[in-house]
């Protein structure tokens, strides 16, 4: 399965986005009966483009929303605070 450049840009939007597979699937133009293999190619093939496209945009969303979150917690929102403690005991 192969991408353009601009598709592999699309990709990381969307899953900045966070949208779920079959859309963005749908919206690059990837027949859906090749979801088996997308999803190979998305947890498995670290050396693909397409790998890295979707997970650079997913995890650059993820930083600016822990960012907005630990920002809130600064501030003293008790619900943002319990969720930075969350994050944390992810990682241990």
């Amino acid at each position: 399965m192969n991408l353009t450049e601009e598709q592999l840009k699309e990709l990381g939007e969307m899953a900045g986005l966070f949208f779920e597979l079959e859309d963005i699937m749908i919206n690059l133009g990837i027949p859906i009966h090749e979801k088996e293999d997308f999803e190979y190619i998305l947890e498995f093939e670290k050396e693909n483009p397409i790998f890295n496209a979707y997970h650079k945009g997913r995890l650059a969303s993820e930083v600016k929303l822990r960012t907005a979150i630990n920002q809130a917690s600064l501030n003293g929102s008790n619900p943002a605070q319990q969720a930075m403690l969350d994050f944390r005991k992810q990682m241990l």
